[in-house]
């Protein structure tokens, strides 16, 4: 899953690099019943959890996988996900394309949590 979604995001800003004025990535994903589906955006200041974002990619918006789909559980998803968050970011050109911006993961309109700021 981290091949897929490090490919997902090298996706995302080969065909639509992140501006310099957004600071903020968040990773959020929504629910309906149990399904939930992960998409990235960003701020140009601290994240706002009631408002849209100022940045969404143009294309690959959601993180389409099948084996992230099973994990129903919030709090076994969550760690999923920010395990994937956190090994994605091992990644070279990832570092590089997203440096200095500031990572946020959760619920959208929900909770968001700082995880980290790219190096």
């Amino acid at each position: 899953m981290i091949e897929e979604f490090t490919f997902w995001l090298l996706s995302i800003v080969e065909d639509d690099p992140i501006p310099y004025e957004i600071s903020s990535i968040c990773f959020c994903y929504t629910k309906n019943g149990e399904a939930k589906t992960l998409f990235m955006g960003g701020c140009e200041y601290s994240p706002r959890l009631r408002y849209l974002f100022d940045y969404f990619p143009l294309e690959a918006q959601f993180f389409n996988c099948k084996t992230l789909e099973k994990f129903y559980d919030d709090k076994y998803f969550d760690k999923i996900v920010c395990n994937l968050i956190d090994e994605s970011f091992s990644n070279d050109i990832l570092k590089k394309e997203f440096y200095g911006k500031k990572i946020y993961f959760g619920e959208y309109k929900s909770k968001l949590s700082y995880l980290f700021t790219v190096k």
